[in-house]
């Protein structure tokens, strides 16, 4: 019988390859040395497959195609998606979810939105909308999964925010690490503020340098500052946020950039008055 041919599956990706394998299989079909059987796999119960003959070795060994059953007339023109249930949700793999909770955490942290947002109706919503439109367009097989099911929980998302806070981090520290070496006068601004919502108190701390004629800033670090605000207890923690960088007070000329406060007029005064140390501060 002279069938014709269609691919089901081959570890060749060589189109070329596929056809010359293709007219091999025919030829043996013609001469015999291949039969083509009505038989399904036994895992297999889609009844698509009584329209298809499985091509079979005198050894029993079935071969990577298959051909269309003539005898059998498919009574519309449906495809095999359409023997698929589309009620079959994609099962996430752990990497593709991991990627998702890295996004929202970026998403959180550069939008300054609240961890809790990847579990509100609006964004579940806007990440559906999303997902279909991704499906629609999409070559997959099966039902698109839910936004539910690949969404991380809020707190998933704030220990990967910590995380990646972390990475970035370390990559500045090797950039002022090299940077640094040429520079002999560097900038470092700070100052607190408030949240309004919780009254908790955070200390920013930044570094500003020229090099090349080219004008840097980073932020080094926000952090919750929950001491008493005094004068000592604010320099021990800019100090402890320079040093996290390699940065040591005592072998840079620094000029600190703060507000008139008092306890920060006080956390620099006592570098003003260290005979060893070369300090200036202008209250902006």
């Amino acid at each position: 019988l002279n069938f014709p041919l269609t691919g089901i599956s081959t570890m060749s990706n060589s189109k070329q390859d596929i056809e010359r394998k293709k007219k091999q299989v025919i030829e043996k079909l013609k001469t015999g040395e291949f039969i083509a059987i009505l038989e399904p796999p036994s895992s297999s119960h889609g009844s698509f497959w009584q329209h298809l003959l499985r091509i079979k070795c005198l050894n029993n060994e079935y071969q990577p195609f298959n051909c269309l059953n003539k005898s059998s007339v498919l009574k519309s023109n449906k495809t095999i998606d359409s023997y698929v249930s589309k009620n079959t949700e994609v099962n996430v793999t752990v990497d593709d979810k991991r990627s998702i909770t890295v996004a929202c955490a970026k998403f959180c942290s550069f939008d300054m939105r609240p961890f809790s947002i990847v579990k509100g109706q609006g964004f579940t919503n806007l990440y559906q909308n999303l997902i279909n439109i991704g499906y629609q367009y999409g070559t997959t097989k099966s039902g698109p999964p839910s936004a539910s099911s690949v969404l991380p929980d809020p707190t998933n998302v704030s220990r990967t925010v910590s995380q990646i806070s972390e990475e970035y981090r370390e990559q500045l520290k090797n950039i002022l690490k090299v940077d640094l070496q040429g520079v002999k006068l560097i900038g470092i601004s700070t100052d607190y503020w408030k949240n309004s919502g919780t009254s908790e108190n955070y200390l920013t701390v930044n570094i500003h340098y020229s090099k090349n004629e080219k004008n840097f800033t980073y932020m080094l670090r926000t952090s919750l500052f929950d001491q008493s605000k005094t004068g000592d207890n604010t320099r021990k923690k800019i100090f402890s946020i320079l040093s996290s960088y390699g940065i040591d007070p005592n072998e840079y000329h620094i000029v600190y950039i703060t507000d008139n406060g008092s306890n920060l007029i006080c956390a620099f005064r006592k570098c003003l008055m260290c005979k060893t140390l070369y300090r200036i501060i202008f209250f902006i």
